[in-house]
């Protein structure tokens, strides 16, 4: 037993093994340039960055892009054609893996 070496396990901390749970209350708003909008969403506990798609309109299961990668709960998405409608989703990240994605939130790029 471990406590008769003189070690205590007691204050031992556990390690998340679980991955992130999905983002929430996904949010899409007109960037402040042309071709750019702007997306929020509540933080996830433990993530350590969100990977962010785009589709265009309607979205298939095929037509999801990758459309950056950040490290906070917000994020512009850039390069857009204006006036083009943009379906948008995020998973959450950390060590153990990716989050299922978002609800999708749409907008048509200014």
């Amino acid at each position: 037993m471990i406590l008769s070496a003189g070690m205590d396990t007691r204050g031992k901390r556990t390690v998340a093994t679980d991955t992130p749970a999905q983002p929430q209350a996904l949010a899409a708003s007109a960037g402040d340039r042309d071709g750019e909008v702007d997306l929020s969403w509540r933080t996830v506990t433990g993530a350590k960055s969100y990977v962010i798609e785009k589709s265009d309109d309607p979205p298939t299961s095929t037509s999801w892009t990758h459309a950056g990668v950040c490290t906070r709960s917000v994020f512009t998405v850039k390069g857009l054609a204006s006036g083009t409608r943009y379906w948008f989703r995020v998973n959450a990240v950390n060590a153990n893996g990716q989050s299922g994605s978002s609800d999708p939130a749409m907008k048509i790029a200014p």
